[in-house]
């Protein structure tokens, strides 16, 4: 590997050339009252390790491999790097013409890879890689990731860029309990029965992976010092449980309908879920139609969701225009405040993002306002809204008197100091209820923004003082 990297036409990072300029002036400048032998070393090499491993670990992997021929100080650097980064382009030959996303050669490349890890003279702290072979050399890099668990490899991202084919886990993951970060991304977890480990994890994200309920349901109760958790388009998933103790910020992203669960997370503080439906079209290649979820049941879902927020201070919600209908389509008569006991006490900042001029959402917002006594500040986003369908079931839309109608909420009246509004057309004149509304009701109101979307797409902004 070190001799590939050797000969290969790879220009030194410009960093590098200079700490050779530099070794050289000082090399040839001699201090007053040395001796002629005694020279200067040059600065960048004075550095520590730990610094130099830093600098080291932002190069890609092949010009951080280049360094070892500079020096004697620097030959040890690489083989100790705490932090490897591989992709595609790291063991391609360095050719412009060829596609640097894709593997060239495999076996090649794969070989490379175990020369790097047999050469380490340090164990690998983070690992990440991302690349297209990651199924079709099952075998090899089970061995990979079985290596780097038993070292104790602390932070492992693990990108499966083949869409054609999912990853499969292997079960060293699983068992390995010195993983504080662990993200995945188009991957299956076939969760052993029993997972002996992931105790230290602190940080699990998910994208796009493929696991069945009770399998993720088992992975998350097994990260009991859970800090952080990231769930995007998961596959195969209907009913999210979460148990977290530890838990302190929750990010949700789901472009199909499913459950989710808050059970046990007395610390969670930070919230931002979006609901990102949307219907199958001739045009589209997935997706769902609005008839094949005709029992998940959205509005009481999402109350259910709510109910478990009591301790959030920061939460943010991300509704899409299908979300919207399947709301409108339920039926349901959506609550004006949550139940006295799942009041969201802690809540400070409040964000939503959804086609805002309709009576379903507009419900919910009076219903968080009078379940959040201490809120400060208000965010919302209004969404813009797809007409190109004939959609089967048409929502409501809201009253223009809608506003006029409620009664103030107690963090309106006392709590409330700041308002943004980004709005898709100062033409609708029932975007303005809310608005207007605050100002009317709003006692020690500061600072209200209110930014318009214009057709040409520049942006005017009003802005109004109380």
């Amino acid at each position: 590997m070190e001799k590939n990297l050797r000969t290969s036409s790879v220009k030194l990072p410009r960093f590098l050339k200079w700490a050779r300029l530099l070794h050289a002036y000082l090399k040839n400048k001699k201090k007053q009252g040395q001796p002629q032998e005694e020279v200067a070393e040059d600065l960048i090499s004075r550095l520590p390790d730990d610094i130099l491993h830093i600098i080291l670990s932002k190069l890609p992997i092949r010009d951080a491999a280049v360094t070892t021929v500079l020096s004697s100080r620097w030959a040890p650097l690489f083989p100790t790097l705490p932090s490897l980064k591989i992709d595609a382009a790291s063991f391609n030959p360095m050719n412009p013409e060829i596609d640097s996303d894709n593997v060239e050669d495999v076996n090649e490349w794969v070989d490379t890879l175990f020369s790097v890890l047999d050469s380490r003279r340090a164990p690998v702290q983070k690992f990440e890689i991302g690349v297209e072979i990651l199924d079709c050399c099952e075998l090899d890099f089970y061995e990979v990731f079985d290596d780097l668990c038993a070292a104790g490899v602390q932070e492992l991202v693990i990108r499966n860029y083949e869409y054609c084919d999912l990853y499969e886990i292997p079960w060293p993951v699983f068992s390995c309990n010195t993983i504080v970060k662990l993200e995945l991304q188009h991957c299956v977890l076939a969760v052993p029965s029993k997972v002996t480990g992931l105790r230290a994890v602190k940080s699990l994200e998910l994208f796009d992976v493929t696991v069945a309920d009770d399998k993720l349901r088992r992975m998350i109760s097994r990260c009991r010092a859970m800090e952080k958790l990231v769930i995007i388009d998961c596959n195969k998933v209907k009913n999210i449980v979460i148990r977290a103790p530890s838990l302190l910020e929750l990010v949700i992203s789901s472009s199909r309908p499913f459950v989710v669960s808050l059970k046990s997370s007395p610390r969670l503080t930070s919230v931002k879920v979006s609901f990102r439906y949307y219907l199958k079209d001739k045009y589209s290649d997935g997706g769902f139609c609005l008839n094949d979820s005709e029992k998940t049941f959205e509005g009481t879902n999402l109350i259910n969701f709510l109910n478990g927020l009591c301790g959030v201070k920061n939460l943010q919600l991300n509704f899409s225009n299908v979300y919207r209908m399947m709301l409108s389509k339920e039926g349901v008569a959506l609550p004006t405040r949550l139940s006295p006991k799942c009041y969201l006490l802690e809540l400070k900042k409040l964000c939503l993002s959804w086609p805002y001029n309709y009576h379903t959402f507009n419900m919910i917002l009076s219903c968080l306002l009078n379940s959040s006594p201490h809120l400060t500040e208000i965010i919302i986003c209004e969404c813009t809204v797809d007409t190109s369908h004939d959609y089967k079931y048409c929502p409501v839309a809201l009253e223009l008197d809608f506003w006029d109608k409620q009664l103030p909420a107690e963090c309106v009246k006392h709590q409330l100091i700041i308002a943004t509004f980004y709005l898709e057309s100062y033409e609708l004149e029932d975007c303005l209820g809310f608005p207007k509304f605050l100002l009317l009701n709003a006692e020690i109101l500061k600072n209200m923004n209110i930014f318009y979307k214009l057709r040409e797409e520049s942006e005017t902004t009003k802005k109004i003082k109380k």
